[in-house]
């Protein structure tokens, strides 16, 4: 079941497009990246989401229904964490947990709410404004997660929170997933959505480059560096890798077929080589070749 569906989306504010023909789906307890430079568009695309801003073109459905025909219907079952978290600055932070579990009309399970500000060490008794920006962030989240969403969706949470904190959060985010909660994040710390992430959408200009499944995708892409004054840079590109990067006593490659041909060719050159390292392709290299890519192409 699609939990969210973008066809065909656009937003332009006068001349300028922030978001240009978007499509991709996210399914139900998926854990979804969605990532990008600044101003790629991703924050304009989660408001047009959740409807906080009305998209130029195309159609989006939410647990399969229409927004914003359907709004109401849907709003109920999301959590939301805005990158720039704003609550009314002079209500405290148990009060701002009491309006929002009044706002979903239901009273809040208080073990639960114990359990997640004990957790994110939050002081209840704090008015919001006097919170620093992490501790904002905190409340957020567990503002968020207390009605039980089926759908969260999280722009950049992680922004202001230390080690201990993001290491927490993404527990607790696991394990909403394993209870079959769908999460989309964006977010520009690439390790994180490769360590948590099932899927990824890499977006650029509004544009979508593309969708990868990373449970797969990197597994099959090798990434080659070689070190020393003899760098078989030819013999390596006619078994069918790709020269990424080449400097003196330093050749780095992509490779993506079989690995027996890999390894016999680099044994036979092995005597002149004074390092070899041999990996899977990280997110990071698989980001920057995707929008490389996507510049050449223009």
């Amino acid at each position: 079941m699609s939990v969210i569906e973008l066809s065909h989306i656009s937003k332009r504010f006068g001349k300028f497009v922030a978001v240009d023909d978007l499509s991709f789906t996210v399914e139900k307890g998926e854990f979804f990246g969605f990532i990008g430079p600044n101003g790629a568009g991703k924050s304009t695309t989660m408001n047009m989401i959740l409807n906080f801003i009305k998209q130029s073109r195309g159609e989006i459905a939410l647990f399969g229904q229409q927004i914003p025909e359907h709004e109401l219907d849907v709003k109920i079952r999301i959590g939301y964490v805005p990158s720039d978290v704003r609550f009314y600055p002079q209500l405290s932070v148990q009060d701002l947990i009491h309006y929002t579990l009044d706002f979903h009309h239901i009273k809040g399970d208080k073990a639960e709410i114990d359990r997640y500000c004990d957790l994110f060490q939050i002081d209840r008794k704090k008015k919001f404004g006097d919170l620093s920006l992490g501790n904002k962030k905190k409340v957020a989240l567990v503002c968020s997660m207390i009605h039980h969403p089926e759908l969260l969706i999280m722009d950049e949470p992680t922004n202001g929170l230390d080690p201990l904190m993001h290491a927490r959060l993404f527990r607790l985010l696991k394990e909403k997933q394993n209870q079959g909660v769908t999460i989309f994040l964006s977010s520009h710390n690439l390790k994180e959505v490769e360590d948590y992430c099932s899927k990824v959408a890499f977006i650029k200009a509004g544009r979508l480059v593309g969708v990868e499944d990373l449970t797969t995708v990197n597994k099959k892409v090798k990434i080659i560096t070689l070190k020393g004054e003899k760098l078989p840079v030819e013999q390596m590109e006619a078994i069918g890798a790709e020269c990424i990067k080449q400097e003196d006593h330093e050749a780095r490659f992509i490779y993506e077929q079989e690995l027996g041909r890999l390894f016999a060719t680099l044994s036979q050159f092995a005597a002149d080589l004074d390092d070899i390292t041999v990996g899977d392709r990280d997110l990071e290299e698989q980001f920057m070749a995707m929008y490389e890519n996507q510049e050449a192409a223009r």
